[in-house]
């Protein structure tokens, strides 16, 4: 009996938050997340140099879906901010501000990561980028399971995601 009480509490958390979510914030930073994810893609340059020098590893995905997962988790970290800072009740202001930090410093190591693999070839340095944004995904998850149900779900998502590429970037640095 306590787990469904637990599971139909987690469930109204999550709607609760779904309510408080303010579209016009999240499309806001979702894009300003997403523009500057691209220009960080032209600031890095091309992937020629870097896909005729050296080998990837076999469980890299196509570049050019990768350019589009990325594109989405630009969105999702922009939607993740948005929704942490502007859809909480004041009581839990200073909290969604701790976590908002967290995330703001994970997007800017996000943002490094394509130009130092791929402009600087410094695959070692980006690796090192992506642990250091993973040090902060996992502090914003932290700090935010106890307030949020569904924005605590999406940063594992996220976490997940910077696994995978932290992954494919030690391979390419073993490989190489």
């Amino acid at each position: 009996m306590k787990l469904i009480k637990r599971i139909s509490c987690f469930f109204d958390r999550i709607s609760h938050e779904i309510r408080m979510i303010k579209i016009k914030y999240i499309l806001i930073f979702s894009l300003i997340f997403l523009i500057l994810g691209i220009a960080s893609w032209i600031i890095g340059g091309g992937v020629n140099r870097v896909m005729l020098l050296y080998t990837f590893p076999r469980s890299a995905i196509h570049i050019g879906f990768m350019f589009i997962l990325w594109g989405l988790s630009f969105l999702l970290c922009g939607t993740i901010f948005a929704g942490v800072l502007f859809g909480c009740e004041k009581y839990k202001r200073q909290k969604a501000y701790k976590i908002g930090l967290y995330i703001a410093l994970m997007q800017i190591f996000m943002l490094i990561i394509y130009p130092l693999f791929f402009g600087a070839i410094a695959p070692f340095i980006a690796l090192l980028s992506i642990l250091v944004s993973i040090f902060f995904c996992f502090l914003a998850i932290i700090s935010a399971y106890r307030i949020y149900s569904m924005w605590t779900i999406c940063l594992g998502l996220h976490f997940l995601w910077l696994l995978y590429n932290g992954y494919i970037c030690l391979a390419f640095i073993l490989i190489n």
